[in-house]
């Protein structure tokens, strides 16, 4: 699925993902990594903060996007009652992540890590949406 696990995974070349998942860094000082997939898990783009050790390895990494693809579609069973979700996130003990999904294009997700002491909700609102909305939609 990746190339490297690097600082930037896009076949070495810049593309439209790779230098909007850049834009997302540049963001917020809080944001680690920023990542667009497809659902069927393939990831497009992918950007680490440059100081940023990856906490997964390769293929650690790897599965955890495929079960945050497969829970972000789950909640598509509730969206004629509820509406579209906006996005989830999931805090643990060393990392906050969230699924963002890119509205206008249903077959990508906007996958972003933040450190525990960011505040994911409103950067989430305030600034990764209306980049999404700017750049995307």
């Amino acid at each position: 699925m990746f190339s490297a696990l690097q600082h930037s995974w896009c076949g070495g070349h810049k593309n439209m993902s790779s230098e909007f998942c850049k834009l997302v860094l540049d963001l917020d000082p809080g944001i680690r990594f920023a990542g667009i997939v497809e659902t069927n898990g393939t990831i497009v783009a992918a950007e680490y903060r440059k100081d940023i050790v990856p906490l997964l390895d390769r293929s650690t990494l790897e599965i955890s996007i495929l079960q945050s693809v497969i829970r972000f579609a789950t909640r598509e069973i509730l969206e004629s009652e509820l509406g579209k979700a906006l996005y989830s996130i999931t805090t643990y003990e060393k990392v906050k992540r969230a699924t963002i999904p890119i509205h206008g294009d249903e077959q990508r997700l906007l996958l972003v890590s933040f450190d525990t002491t960011a505040r994911p909700g409103p950067i989430i609102r305030k600034k990764i949406m209306p980049l999404i909305e700017e750049r995307l939609s």
